[in-house]
């Protein structure tokens, strides 16, 4: 009978730590970070903090705008002996965790028709080294928390690491994510080389399937570990961006800093080069 004692012991102990993985998970689970929670700010700070972080966007627009007539007018120029328009120097701005926060709050309230079946409540943080987003996943009725980690190497490319995925407090494993995301990497993979083969990138800007394309394969080099070109495509209208290189990107404690310049005619062509390129090996085989 000894043994049946131990046997019964022992599945007491399993159920009774079983049961406390199970309690410890579902409170983590459920936890809100510390950090989690609306701006100390009034509606009227809110809506000057948004306002701010648009100034700063228009005058990354700005320089889009300048940069595509430059663009567009040196042949011309050169043929007729006019002078050169300068080009504008490195633009670096820095943007503050309020006002990015107040910036996707407006936005999501303005397309709350469309955001809110898929997210509520957005929020950036923004440490030493990561920009942390957040927000209540309608779908999973669930805080989620996405954490990335942004830096340039020494030959220009752009890693966008992820840090870590967290409902609520509870760390979420890569592999679950990934699976989550499978369907639409997917769907993405089908719809990429048709983007790639009509993007075109020209002085007066790109088209919306440079853009996509552009879009797409960084967030599939971002899942799968891989880097991307700094380039950033910035809008001038309705159916056109700028492309510009990113030099330099900073995250301090609150304060997200950006450098960026326009491309000249041969990096243009080379970044169409690039996008046109099969999404990597490396990543297409991780999948």
């Amino acid at each position: 009978m000894k043994w049946m004692k131990r046997i019964l012991i022992a599945v007491l102990v399993l159920l009774f730590f079983g049961t406390a993985f199970l309690g410890t998970t579902y409170w983590l689970a459920k936890r809100k970070p510390a950090w989690y929670k609306p701006p100390a700010l009034s509606s009227r700070e809110l809506e000057a903090a948004a306002n701010r972080a648009l100034s700063k966007m228009i005058a990354l627009q700005n320089v889009a705008n300048r940069s595509a007539a430059v663009d567009s007018s040196r042949q011309w120029r050169q043929s007729t002996g006019a002078s050169t328009l300068p080009v504008d120097p490195p633009l670096t701005i820095t943007f503050t965790q309020d006002e990015l926060t107040a910036f996707v709050t407006q936005w999501s309230q303005l397309n709350s028709n469309r955001v809110d079946k898929y997210i509520t409540g957005p929020q950036f943080v923004l440490e030493e080294g990561q920009i942390i987003f957040a927000g209540h996943l309608t779908d999973l009725d669930q805080l989620g928390v996405l954490r990335l980690q942004p830096r340039i190497d020494e030959s220009g490319q752009l890693h966008l690491e992820i840090a870590g995925v967290s409902a609520g407090s509870l760390p979420v494993p890569e592999s679950m994510v990934l699976k989550r995301l499978a369907p639409s990497e997917a769907l993405l993979r089908k719809w990429l080389p048709a983007w790639q083969q009509s993007a075109k990138i020209a002085a007066d800007g790109a088209n919306k399937d440079a853009e996509k394309a552009a879009m797409t394969k960084l967030l599939l080099n971002t899942l799968h570990h891989q880097p991307s070109p700094a380039v950033v495509y910035l809008p001038i209208e309705s159916h056109k961006t700028v492309p510009m290189k990113l030099t330099h990107v900073a995250v301090g404690a609150g304060t997200l800093t950006l450098t960026v310049i326009p491309l000249t005619e041969e990096i243009r062509k080379v970044t169409l080069q690039n996008l046109r390129e099969p999404i990597d090996t490396a990543t297409a085989a991780s999948n």
